[in-house]
């Protein structure tokens, strides 16, 4: 039930980027950029002449993190007519997951908008806009990251500050109190370039699993891939933290037991209690994003994952006039491990029967929490009781079935379908 971005996975993807460039740099002195090094004979050629069909956009230094996590500089140092180029790839520290910094040269290929590195692995740069869409790929491991151009002066001179990431972090004032002191949740927010308002996507974290392991509490939830998808389409996306995650302010009691060592509870009462609480939290996210002045006045998207996911769909039925949609990855409150879970599921997803308009199910087969047979019950309860949608269901290979939102390929044509088919 957990909507964490596949933490085991993680370590074991940027443990393989790293091990593509750990050969032993070439002799050449360094100078470090905020951690990540290059070496100081690094230059751009600007008495190059490119023909017609080589992008010159490519040219120069770039900078981002994989995964939104390990960061990165691309230099592309030249480019001939043929489109070869002669690039620089660095990456800095990753203590959590073994990585030392490191910087190499290799050679590369530009065709069209895209600028590509095999050497063992794969790394491809797609030119948008300002900015490189950058992709990771080695056997089944996977990584994106979006690449901001910077002078190379500047980085050598390593004095400018590098904003590796279009993540912001901010701490919503609400309406909540918690022992007679107002509650803020933290939130992380990706926006487009500019001003706006942006159409907003909210989306929601799920649980820590059984709720028996209180370090999870304090993990700061959200995804880059859905990120970078919804950046890509114009819009801001928010991830709201819940009373007691992250760093958010409050108490962490969604359904607890009554020793709350024993995690989540089974009984329906206390399970559903822990729910409605979860609604507040994001009620109170909502009406303080939607007081932000680079937000739309338009009706929102909603979505989640696992927690998340019922409780969006529970929430466009108790606000239908704010939501423009739904979008519920792999959702449920609790596992079938409870004896309960067929009874506290669906009286949550049939409190969202009332929204009335179509909404989108994505489930992965093979899902640790949720088998499709239950999640198929769920949504036909939600039809039962009068709700729109469609359920989809994924193959998604090695990765557990739970966490089909770690592999954008699978869902980024369906939510795109969904969302030109909502669009009022």
């Amino acid at each position: 039930m957990n909507a964490k971005i596949v933490r085991r996975l993680t370590f074991r993807w940027l443990a393989a980027i790293a091990l593509c460039w750990l050969a032993l740099s070439p002799a050449a002195a360094e100078v470090l950029i905020d951690g990540v090094p290059l070496p100081t004979d690094a230059a751009v050629s600007e008495n190059v002449r490119l023909s017609p069909n080589v992008d010159r956009r490519f040219s120069g230094a770039w900078v981002g993190s994989w995964g939104d996590t390990l960061k990165h500089i691309l230099v592309v140092e030249r480019i001939s007519d043929e489109g070869e180029a002669g690039v620089i790839y660095a990456v800095g520290d990753l203590a959590s997951a073994g990585i030392v910094r490191s910087w190499n040269r290799y050679k590369a290929t530009l065709s069209g908008d895209t600028l590509t590195i095999s050497s063992g692995f794969t790394a491809t740069y797609r030119a948008v806009g300002n900015t490189l869409r950058a992709g990771f790929e080695r056997g089944n491991i996977r990584s994106r990251a979006i690449m901001s151009r910077v002078e190379i002066a500047t980085l050598l001179a390593a004095e400018e500050h590098i904003t590796w990431s279009r993540r912001q972090v901010e701490f919503l004032n609400t309406n909540l109190v918690e022992n007679g002191k107002p509650v803020r949740l933290e939130t992380v927010l990706f926006k487009p370039a500019g001003d706006g308002p942006f159409p907003l996507v909210v989306f929601n974290h799920g649980s820590t699993g059984s709720g028996k392991l209180p370090e999870r509490f304090t993990r700061t939830s959200w995804n880059f891939g859905l990120a970078e998808f919804f950046l890509d389409r114009g819009w801001m996306i928010a991830f709201p933290q819940r009373r007691g995650r992250g760093r958010s302010d409050g108490l962490y009691d969604e359904g607890f037991a009554p020793l709350r060592a024993n995690g989540y509870s089974c009984d329906p009462a206390r399970s559903l209690l822990g729910a409605d609480r979860a609604l507040e939290d994001i009620e109170a996210a909502v009406r303080a994003l939607l007081r932000r002045p680079d937000v739309s006045r338009h009706a929102i998207l909603i979505g989640g994952n696992s927690r998340g996911g019922i409780l969006s769909v529970a929430y466009a039925g108790k606000h239908p006039e704010q939501i423009l949609g739904v979008i519920n990855f792999v959702g449920g409150w609790v596992g079938e491990g409870c004896g309960n879970a067929d009874q506290i599921n669906q009286t949550l997803f049939q409190r969202g029967a009332s929204y009335g308009l179509p909404t989108l199910w994505l489930y992965g087969k093979d899902d640790k929490y949720y088998s499709i047979a239950h999640s198929r019950s769920n949504f036909e309860a939600y039809r039962r009781a009068g709700g729109k949608g469609t359920l989809l269901e994924f193959n998604v290979g090695v990765i557990d079935g739970h966490d089909l939102i770690a592999d954008p390929s699978l869902w980024k044509p369906t939510i795109g379908e969904y969302l030109d088919s909502i669009r009022r």
